[in-house]
């Protein structure tokens, strides 16, 4: 019934320390980005022009600590209908204009407490899903939570079982495919992903 024929595998790999410009696009969200530039050489006008712009969905186990600008910058890298148009380097500190609000472009995909209790694994399975209070309810990030559970819609009783995976998806414009996925062991965190930084002249991903 699934034709795989054209499906292929990249492999985003982290590696901690300071890597200057002549090879931060091998790790990280930069790397991410990479592939998916890679994969998509062109993209059509038509989910941007008419207006159903796909979000990236976002779901993890571990929520580190973010701020609004690194989550704004981490999506324009990784969006495949806007990276082409952006230099996710050079342009750290550009403050884009007539951007739609994140809650728009990005979504996180979170289990709330019910839904970790009901579970099978019970409160034992939130061993499994770390997210300091302080981390998990700053203020921008409310309005980005959807729910792990899908009551009315759940053949394969997913939601029975607390998450560790961690999928990063972007659906097509007409929600009908998914243009990229990454299965991967990335939080959602800086530390995971790595961050531009331009103490010197030499930029970096750390």
């Amino acid at each position: 019934q699934f034709d795989y024929s054209t499906a292929y595998a990249v492999l985003i790999p982290s590696i901690p320390g300071r890597h200057k410009f002549d090879s931060y696009h091998n790790f990280g969200y930069l790397k991410l980005r990479k592939a998916i530039v890679d994969a998509f050489p062109a993209f059509s006008q038509k989910a941007v022009n008419s207006g159903t712009k796909p979000p990236v969905l976002c779901q993890m186990s571990s929520l580190g600590y973010l701020n609004q600008k690194y989550l704004g910058k981490f999506h324009e890298a990784i969006d495949y209908t806007s990276t082409h148009s952006v230099r996710p380097v050079q342009d750290y500190d550009r403050v884009p204009k007539c951007k739609p609000p994140l809650q728009q472009q990005l979504q996180i995909v979170w289990p709330t407490v019910d839904e970790i209790r009901d579970s099978v694994e019970g409160y034992y399975g939130g061993g499994s899903v770390c997210g300091k209070t302080k981390n998990v309810s700053l203020e921008f990030l409310r309005p980005l939570y959807r729910r792990w559970s899908n009551v009315g819609k759940d053949p394969l009783r997913t939601a029975r079982h607390v998450p560790h995976v961690k999928t990063f998806v972007q659906p097509s414009h007409d929600g009908r495919s998914i243009d990229w996925m990454c299965l991967t062991s990335h939080n959602l965190s800086i530390a995971a992903w790595g961050q531009v930084q331009k103490r010197s002249k030499n930029q970096r991903n750390d």
